[in-house]
């Protein structure tokens, strides 16, 4: 069976800002490289399940409320980390991979917006 995450361009390079957030992420790959394979995709889950579970509206009548704020914080740490292994990932990507992960981070938006702004 082939690798399904390859690059379009086998000889690609990177460069400029690019090329420096590859290096600098390398050590923080290299950490999560040595994890079980299931381990951050537990987190990640684990992560947007319990900010959904404990959020709620940002703002009540009487103010902001703490258990939004970090339901909310929680959603946040999970996206910025998809975000991340995103950017780091696209130029490697077919098409289809792509566009199931722009429809993951859909997801997790609607869910943000449908827990923390709507109520």
């Amino acid at each position: 069976m082939s690798n399904p995450i390859h690059s379009a361009d086998p000889h690609y390079q990177s460069t400029g800002v690019r090329a420096a957030i590859e290096r600098a992420s390398m050590p923080a790959l290299a950490k999560l490289a040595k994890l079980p394979t299931w381990l951050p995709m537990v987190a990640v889950a684990a992560l947007i399940l319990v900010g959904a579970f404990i959020g709620g509206p940002l703002v009540d009548d009487g103010g902001v409320r703490i258990a939004g704020v970090v339901g909310l914080s929680l959603i946040v740490v999970a996206l910025l980390g998809l975000l991340w292994l995103l950017y780091l990932s696209w130029p490697h990507l077919t098409s289809s991979l792509r566009l199931m992960r722009i429809a993951v981070l859909t997801l997790l938006l609607a869910i943000v917006i449908t827990q923390f702004v709507t109520r």
